[in-house]
């Protein structure tokens, strides 16, 4: 394990060798002495191959020691500086001192008798990677002839060799690259029984020319690989041919039960992705115990977890600290769509101040992409092509009697289990090589007994056995990653066959499909803009056509739910999470989550009993099961956003609607509770600001609280959180924007930018919360938020400027980035103040979004939609210029009746969420008669007056 410690200098950076090379070699002396003595009697190495085999063990080892060694060394300069112990006139002199002393051959004593687990730990695991090493070499020598047969020929002498780059196993022992005069090879000290069965596998499955394995050379517990270098696809034509194949290994892998195959074991070889490390495959699915949010949970998890998802080809972003939001897999992980990661590095270094922080860094790019500039968009219909025409191969083999037979090659290979993350281990072992570990070891080790215990009991499939859990740490006192092992077997052979046979292909489609959406870290790119305008719309029927298509629309909803034998009722889907999309069971939120769903499935069965839609069977029992796990999941599952949207506060406006809706005893309560964890401390530390998922989105689901119920707790709780919206603001030239965690850069729209937040200051100036104080200041912030977007407003365009960096839309028109969202808040703030600067600003969004017009996707969030709703508001004002309602509803009815409804993630993949999904279709078919009063979600509004109905 090679703990990913960097070293970070304002100036010029660490040198080559790292700060400290100087006391590492000293503390290390004795395990070079060791190593020259071993490797000078080495047989069947010329004495230049020897020389290159030391140089790269010794070099390891300064490495891994040096890595392992900075926290103490920095604890130790620190203790010295302040007790004056270093001479020297400045910063960079005494650390030269520092070094000086820390090099002395009494320092290493100093260090052991302060640290008592230290030179042990060090030296062991020192050694095990001199004996790896040492047995590298051995098995060279006795295998040369066959390595030579590998790569063709004779490659000539040994010239370079890169030990320990990645985890080290079993002792020490790590994949190595070994280059010769010639040509590379790759060196695995595991079995590779399992890659040739993989490759000789392959070959037998007509249409997997493409996929690529490395043909190995199998030895006794070890082997060697053809090295596949990384190369880019030349052309279009190529680049087909790779995403058709990447297809081909998720059909694979869905038969084989892959999993483990992220980016570091895919390499782009040209056209041909090739799976460099194939040991994770027939892996069960493990025993997860119910998760208390009801048994459609369950079953939706299960589901998802033996799709093609599970095999880490597909876009995944990670939850957890260090990785938060990384996506690690195959096909994702795209540049510029990767979060920095947070990793220990060395600040202020050549200076007696030096010490330890947590920075961001970027994560350092694999060779998994077939082109530097990778767009999956363009290709993901090839791999869904590729996927089908590889599952029709194996069929077609399963048919004819063959499959059965070929899966056999695979009968007593070795695989390995993955029982827990990697980072779990890198995390505890962290922990294990701390100062304060090394010093008082004992407590340590129970430390981290009690760690991994308790992370079994989180962590289905992890291992809670004591013996098991003292072999981890054992483990990684050496600095190993701990790695399980199992036989395949025929019976388990048996259970893989039979359990592909019964997969349903079309959810795997849909999965492949929904799983695009995750390799990109919010909606920038997404969807992919193609434009379809209704032919002929027309005007004929429109209710009796609206009522057909609202109908098929909750139908399909009701039917794509997965249901528990207890009732309950969820979806699989793509869903906005906390670090970008994710294909899972919906959430508790109203955006993607349980919330929108239940929302449009209330709306319709209200509208049915007024006589305003059509009947559909199923749609109460639907709602009930839905609704039981709403509430579940936000009894048994932490909300950490707290935004209109997909926070908290979204929450408490979607059962205040409820409550509305339905009148059912206890929804109001449901409100009350959401709303009473908007505490002033949350409200302190949201970093995200914006309506979707920040404070500024808890404002108006407050205000409305406090009206619905009377109760003044509620107008103090929208209060702090237009102080803290006032804490967090940058104020310029321009006007008023805030810097998110999603925008930096501070962006308007309404969704993420300055748009919402000065449109709910505005709100809140304009009730009674605050003191009139209070009120004047998020006026006048409300108004130099409207300055900000102003000034991204470009006459020639007649549209707003997408301010954000790396967007691909230069005018957007959507609700979340763009004039529907802009256009609608003006709409509301004139209504509620009657200022003609939101007049002129509304008259500007209809043209805005009439620029582009219908014929996009049938979503709230950035479609027609949302479109539709705008120009609905507009077409009361004096000056608007714009479609009728007929001619509105013609466009909006005639384009879902031929294409549609389209959702506007991937393609056609299945979304019944409110704002980018077939529930926003829903809601808003209803919503189109001229007789409904049902809340509208894109401004938290509920009815302007009851429904009596």
């Amino acid at each position: 394990m090679v703990e990913p410690v960097a070293a970070a200098r304002a100036a010029d950076g660490p040198p080559p060798e790292g700060w400290f090379a100087g006391p590492v070699d000293a503390f290390a002396a004795p395990l070079f002495a060791e190593l020259d003595d071993r490797i000078s009697g080495m047989a069947g190495l010329a004495s230049d191959e020897r020389e290159v085999l030391r140089e790269a063990t010794r070099e390891a080892l300064r490495r891994t020691l040096q890595l392992r060694l900075n926290r103490v060394l920095l604890l130790e300069l620190r203790a010295a500086a302040l007790a004056g112990d270093l001479p020297g006139t400045d910063p960079s002199a005494r650390w030269d001192a520092f070094l000086r002393q820390a090099s002395a051959p009494g320092f290493s004593e100093t260090l052991h008798r302060r640290y008592p687990a230290l030179r042990r730990r060090a030296f062991a695991s020192g050694r095990l990677l001199t004996e790896g090493a040492l047995e590298l070499g051995a098995r060279l020598a006795a295998d040369r002839r066959a390595v030579a047969g590998l790569l063709g020929g004779d490659p000539g002498p040994l010239r370079a060799l890169e030990l320990a780059r990645g985890d080290t196993h079993n002792g020490g022992r790590a994949v190595a690259l070994l280059v010769f005069e010639t040509s590379r090879v790759m060196y695995k000290p595991r079995p590779v029984e399992v890659d040739a069965a993989l490759r000789s596998f392959l070959a037998a499955v007509p249409g997997a020319e493409d996929l690529g394995v490395p043909r190995v050379v199998v030895r006794d517990g070890y082997g060697w690989a053809e090295h596949l270098d990384h190369r880019y696809c030349r052309g279009e034509a190529e680049l087909a041919r790779f995403y058709r194949a990447l297809g081909g290994w998720l059909a694979v892998m869905r038969l084989l039960g892959g999993t483990d195959l992220h980016a570091e074991n895919l390499v782009a070889h040209g056209p041909v992705p090739a799976v460099v490390d194939a040991e994770a495959l027939f892996t069960p699915d493990v025993e997860v115990p119910p998760s208390g949010r009801g048994d459609a949970v369950d079953r939706a998890a299960r589901t998802i977890r033996n799709t093609v998802l599970r095999t880490g080809i597909l876009p995944l972003r990670t939850d957890g600290y260090a990785l938060a939001g990384v996506d690690l897999s195959a096909a994702g992980g795209l540049p510029g769509q990767q979060p920095q990661i947070r990793v220990p590095v060395i600040t202020d270094g050549g200076r007696d101040t030096a010490r330890m922080e947590i920075a961001a860094v970027d994560l350092p790019p694999a060779g998994n992409h077939p082109s530097p500039e990778p767009v999956l968009i363009r290709h993901w219909d090839q791999v869904l092509t590729g996927f089908d025409g590889l599952t029709a191969a194996l069929a077609e083999l399963d048919a004819g009697g063959g499959l059965d037979a070929l899966l056999r090659v695979f009968d007593g290979c070795l695989v390995r289990r993955i029982r827990r993350p990697t980072q779990t281990y890198t995390d505890i072992g962290r922990m294990l090589w701390h100062p304060a570990s090394l010093h008082d070891p004992d407590a340590a080790l129970a430390r981290a007994r009690d760690i991994l215990h308790r992370n079994a009991l989180a962590a289905p499939g992890a291992p809670r056995e004591p013996a098991v859990i003292d072999q981890e740490i054992a483990d990684l006192l050496v600095g190993d990653i701990p790695a399980f092992g199992e036989r395949v077997d025929g019976q388990r052979l048996d259970a893989f066959l039979a359990g592909w046979r019964r997969a349903d292909l079309t959810r795997e489609r849909d999965t492949i499909r929904s799983a695009l959406v995750g390799a990109y870290l919010n909606e920038r790119r997404l969807p992919d803009r193609v434009r379809t305008p209704a032919r002929a719309p027309h005007v004929e029927d429109l209710d009796r056509r609206r009522r057909t298509l609202a109908a098929q629309a909750v139908r399909t909803v009701c039917e794509a739910a997965v249901r528990g034998a207890d009732a309950t009722a969820t979806w699989i889907s793509p869903v906005l999470t906390d670090y970008g999309w994710a294909v899972r069971p919906l959430g508790a939120d109203l955006y993607t989550g349980q919330g929108g769903v239940a929302l449009a499935l209330a709306e319709y069965q209200r509208e049915q009993r007024a006589g305003r839609a059509d009947p559909v069977a199923g749609v109460e029992s639907v709602l009930a099961g839905t609704l039981e796990v709403l509430s579940a999941t936000e009894d048994t599952t932490p909300t950490r956003q707290l935004g209109g949207f997909t926070g908290v506060a979204s929450q408490v406006w979607t059962w205040a609607a409820l409550h509305r809706l339905l009148g059912t005893p206890g929804l109001l309560d449901r409100a009350r509770a959401r709303a009473a964890l908007l505490t002033p401390e949350a409200i302190a530390e949201d970093r995200a600001l914006d309506v979707l998922s920040g404070v500024a989105g808890a404002v108006v689901p407050l205000l409305d609280l406090a009206e619905l119920t009377g109760e003044e707790r509620w107008l103090e709780a929208a209060a702090e959180a237009g102080r803290h919206l006032e804490r967090t603001v940058v104020v310029d030239d321009r006007g008023a924007r805030w810097s998110t965690a999603m925008f930096p850069e501070g962006i308007g729209g309404f969704a993420h930018g300055a748009t919402g937040a000065g449109w709910a200051l505005t709100r809140l100036a304009l009730s009674s919360a605050g003191s009139p104080a209070d009120r004047r200041r998020w006026y006048e912030l409300g108004t130099l938020a409207h300055d900000f977007e102003e000034s991204l407003y470009t006459p020639e365009a007649g549209a707003w400027v997408d301010a954000r960096i790396g967007g691909d839309v230069d005018h957007p028109t959507a609700w979340c980035h763009g004039s529907t969202g802009i256009g609608l808040a003006a709409l509301d703030l004139h209504r509620r103040t009657g200022d003609p600067r939101h007049l002129d600003t509304a008259l500007r969004s209809g043209p805005a979004g009439l620029r582009e017009g219908f014929g996009w996707s049938h979503t709230l969030c950035h479609g027609d939609l949302g479109l539709w709703e705008l120009l609905h508001h507009l077409r009361d004002l004096k000056g608007y210029e714009g479609p009728s309602a007929a001619q509105a509803d013609a466009e909006l009815i005639t384009g879902i009746e031929q294409r549609g409804p389209v959702g506007g993630l991937a393609k056609e993949a299945f979304a019944p969420g409110l704002l980018p999904g077939l529930s926003g279709a829903v809601h808003h078919l209803l919503r189109m008669h001229p007789d409904a009063r049902l809340s509208s979600p894109l401004l938290l509004a509920h009815p302007e007056r009851p429904d009596t109905t």
